[in-house]
């Protein structure tokens, strides 16, 4: 997300994420992105509680990946530096519009924690799908469909259980 004076050569790869993004996030990516951008002191607690991979929208998850990054190394000072550390201009609207509406967020730790639940959820409904997919090949083996039921199940039961402290 941010260009540092020694990686002045990445805007290709930035290009790229941003090639793959123009379609609109949903909804409740946005809101995080809000929630995040406003409530510096819950940027903390999501660090520890988000996989940045359950994001489905790329420019969504570099900022997200940012901020946090910024929390852990301590050098978030304000959203006006961040917003200008910003090396794109989609990266830049897509924060603005995140952080627009100046209605103030009720509990925003409570909404903090039912968004990150919920884009765990939709990760682990994707992975189960795909396992699902996998299992029904006529041609997988039977160690490789056992193993892909118990995968299964594993992610089954952790999208039942609240959510836990990421271990990094």
């Amino acid at each position: 997300l941010f260009r540092s004076d020694e990686e002045l050569d990445d805007s290709v790869l930035v290009g790229e994420a941003e090639a793959e993004a123009p379609v609109r996030p949903a909804n409740h990516e946005l809101h995080l992105l809000k929630i995040l951008l406003l409530h510096e002191e819950l940027a903390g607690w999501a660090a520890l509680h988000l996989d940045v991979n359950w994001i489905a929208h790329p420019l969504v998850r570099q900022i997200v990946d940012a901020r946090l990054a910024a929390c852990e190394h301590e050098t978030w000072h304000s959203l006006a530096e961040f917003l200008d550390g910003c090396e794109s201009a989609a990266q830049r609207s897509l924060i603005t519009e995140a952080v627009a509406d100046e209605r103030p967020l009720p509990n925003p730790q409570t909404q903090l924690a039912d968004v990150i639940l919920k884009l765990r959820n939709q990760f682990l409904d994707g992975q189960i799908a795909a396992l699902t997919q996998k299992i029904s090949q006529p041609e997988i083996g039977e160690t490789e469909k056992l193993a892909a039921l118990h995968e299964q199940q594993r992610l089954k039961q952790q999208k039942r259980s609240s959510l836990a402290t990421l271990v990094k």
